[in-house]
């Protein structure tokens, strides 16, 4: 269920209520973001629930403690979002390398908002698409697709170039092309039919050809005797 944005006025009220302790006042704020927060976990650690978990819980932890570190009010979900994708990153950076951006042809950086993508609402469809987009390119195209971000907010989030985000954003739709394009070959795929004249299975009485037996192995390869 998607929750109503805090009003601009509002929101400057309960910043200042929060810095000074007000544990309520930080829980409406985090409230309405908590769709978005799950989202940006879900996408950088590829719905990992536990590693998901604890992104989340340190997000909010880091947001209490750092509040004051806050400078423009009209901003605590931007500086809410990056500093999700920090606390998984370090939940990921003992395990994984960041995947090196690629060359790319000038004419994949076109500006993403001429391409449709599915929007980023309550389903597990859009992670998948997400996830197909490939783990380097995942937040950029969740940012971008999933919460309206533009490219130069995506760029200060991830600390990388207008330039590389656009980047992972083409790179990202060409890897979902291509997974949409692969399951509908395989789902267009003919499934293979029973021969007719293949063994029916055993009747109740016992009557006609045998089941083999589930539990049967090859038979062992011998040598052929003098």
């Amino acid at each position: 269920m998607m929750t109503e944005p805090v009003p601009r006025a509002r929101l400057r009220r309960l910043i200042r209520r929060a810095r000074v302790g007000d544990t309520e006042a930080f829980e409406e704020l985090v409230r309405p973001l908590a769709d978005s927060l799950y989202r940006m976990a879900a996408s950088c650690l590829r719905g990992r629930e536990s590693d998901i978990a604890d992104a989340l819980q340190a997000t909010v932890l880091a947001g209490w403690e750092h509040l004051g570190e806050l400078e423009r009010p009209a901003y605590f979900k931007t500086w809410l979002l990056r500093i999700c994708i920090n606390e998984c990153r370090r939940i990921t950076r003992s395990t994984r390398a960041s995947e090196p951006l690629e060359a790319v042809p000038e004419a994949l950086l076109a500006d993403p908002s001429e391409h449709e993508m599915p929007a980023g609402g309550e389903n597990e469809e859009f992670l998948a698409l997400v996830h197909a987009a490939g783990d380097a390119n995942a937040p950029a195209v969740a940012l971008f697709y999933g919460e309206g971000c533009t490219v130069r907010e995506i760029a200060g989030m991830l600390g990388i170039s207008e330039e590389a985000v656009r980047q992972r954003l083409s790179r990202g739709r060409k890897r979902i092309a291509a997974s949409l394009t692969q399951g509908e070959a395989e789902e267009a795929a003919p499934r293979p039919q029973p021969a007719k004249d293949a063994p029916q299975p055993p009747t109740a009485s016992g009557a006609g050809p045998r089941a083999p037996n589930a539990g049967a192995t090859a038979l062992p390869h011998r040598r052929p005797t003098a």
